[in-house]
């Protein structure tokens, strides 16, 4: 799955934008405040999937002290979230927004999630013809502050199949579509170096699941680089290794790297957001079989500019200056 086209409207430094035809690289110009906007946009639209990746995004825009997020809750999906920072809030929004946030992802399916969503709507035959004319889906994401700021309500406005509207509410909402909407839980992927990344490489070397995947990342540095592992070091705490020796001994860019490389394999994602240019990005996914379906690239040498489509509001004119001037 990748996301072929993406709108953004109300964020104070992305306020209307629409990116059509996204390609599975993306070499975006930055880091920016636009940039980064677009990839809040992006993790909120999937955040309405997911209890945890809310609790996640909340964190990161600061409007919540917690960084640890709850636990999934089967095919519960969030509907709000309290006791939200209001400053950090105002920090987000576009003073023109009306406290109120909106993303529309268009989804390709890949052929998994094709037939997945097929089987779960057999009886519906209006999804049968509507994935034969496009084999896409569209979630229409709502974000509503209070207007104190310190509380918001994240919904599903509109999902679409092709271009077939289905209801998300009230007693029309399919029955299948809580189910196929929580398989696209972890489809996208934020790159943040303040994870934990060891922990989850050895729970990921010690797990049957996904040993897989370890495997795939200790390879992922050469041939240039070491050979990656995971072990425990210090008062029992994991530590990255370049060819059973501490990581550090590559310096900072190599430490960085290896848990790149982490995000790549472990992630379990479809798609990748990260800032950096690093090769192993492209090759994730140019690989047969690639680990990823799309990449967000941001730096510094990206080739595609990110801005608004919003004109510049126009400054209202001074007192001072509009009763100085002379009568015609």
């Amino acid at each position: 799955m990748y996301i072929r086209s993406i709108r953004v409207r109300g964020f104070r430094d992305l306020p209307e934008a629409h990116i059509e035809s996204c390609d599975r690289w993306m070499d975006l110009q930055g880091p920016s405040p636009a940039v980064t906007a677009l990839g809040d946009a992006i993790e909120l639209g999937f955040s309405v999937l997911s209890v945890t990746a809310l609790a996640r995004l909340a964190w990161r825009w600061g409007m919540v002290s917690d960084s640890l997020p709850p636990a999934e809750e089967g095919l519960d999906f969030p509907d709000q979230l309290g006791h939200l920072d209001p400053v950090a809030v105002q920090a987000i929004l576009s003073p023109s927004a009306r406290r109120a946030l909106k993303v529309e992802l268009e989804l390709h399916l890949d052929p998994p999630l094709f037939g997945q969503l097929r089987e779960h709507a057999a009886r519906e035959p209006r999804v049968v013809t509507a994935l034969a004319e496009r084999p896409t889906i569209r979630l229409s994401v709502g974000a509503l502050f209070t207007m104190s700021l310190d509380a918001m309500a994240i919904h599903l406005d509109g999902f679409t199949v092709g271009n077939q509207r289905f209801p998300t509410h009230g007693k029309d909402r399919p029955t299948w579509l809580n189910r196929f909407l929580a398989s696209l839980r972890g489809r996208f992927h934020r790159f943040d170096l303040e994870d934990d990344i060891p922990e989850q490489l050895l729970d990921a070397a010690t797990s049957r699941e996904g040993h897989a995947a370890y495997t795939a990342w200790q390879s992922a540095l050469a041939p240039d680089g070491p050979q990656l592992r995971v072990a425990r070091g210090a008062d029992d705490r994991p530590i990255l290794l370049g060819d059973n020796q501490p990581m550090r001994r590559y310096g900072q860019a190599g430490q960085d790297q290896a848990s790149l490389a982490a995000a790549i394999h472990l992630s379990g994602a479809d798609i990748l957001w990260a800032e950096s240019n690093d090769g192993l990005l492209k090759r994730a996914v140019e690989a047969d079989p690639s680990p990823l379906e799309q990449v967000f690239a941001v730096s510094p040498l990206g080739t595609t500019a990110v801005q608004s489509d919003a004109p510049r509001e126009k400054p209202a004119i001074k007192g001072p200056l509009a009763w100085r001037a002379p009568r015609s």
